[in-house]
């Protein structure tokens, strides 16, 4: 690899983006989804472990699709027992997607020895250099969140460049169990 440490940085980051993808896919593949459900059914499954209503209406807007296609997504979900819809309020067309037991398990054991390589990476690094890489990552997702196709026509970084620039300390991190 060769540039400046800043380009090399950032070629990393697009290669470990092509390995997630590859990984997704193949994790899709092994469990006959399409990608696209593979995507959607992630999405489910991160909003249930940090506590927010996974909705048709919140997927439509991730994935950027109609209805009618997260409609489909759902219900190839759900026949293959990976979701379960539940109308858990008194408006009846309130609709919360929610992962099925069996989705848990088969996604812990496929991305379990994931976690497992990563946590051993990590466990190279002391708590100054994860503070760092913490603050390093929180300012790329957030660029890229506000990332859009008209930035990349126009060739401009976007409105939240500046805000994602290491001047903060993003979110803290939880202490240290070393």
């Amino acid at each position: 690899m060769t540039g400046s440490i800043e380009q090399q940085v950032l070629e990393l980051l697009h290669q470990q983006g092509v390995e997630g993808e590859r990984i997704s896919q193949a994790f899709a593949a092994r469990n006959g989804l399409h990608p696209t459900d593979m995507r959607a059914l992630v999405l489910i499954m991160e909003a249930e472990r940090r506590g927010i209503p996974a909705t048709p209406r919140a997927l439509r807007q991730d994935l950027v699709l109609t209805s009618g296609a997260v409609t489909a997504i759902v219900d190839r979900l759900e026949a293959k027992q990976h979701v379960r819809r539940s109308r858990e309020s008194a408006d009846r067309r309130q609709v919360r997607l929610r992962p099925t037991d069996s989705a848990q398990v088969v996604a812990g054991e496929y991305f379990g020895a994931l976690a497992e390589r990563g946590r051993a990476v990590l466990a190279g690094f002391d708590r100054a250099e994860l503070d760092v890489i913490h603050r390093f990552l929180h300012g790329m997702r957030d660029a890229m969140r506000g990332f859009s196709s008209d930035d990349a026509a126009r060739g401009e970084a976007g409105p939240t460049a500046a805000a994602a620039e290491p001047t903060g300390r993003g979110e803290p991190l939880p202490p240290s169990g070393r």
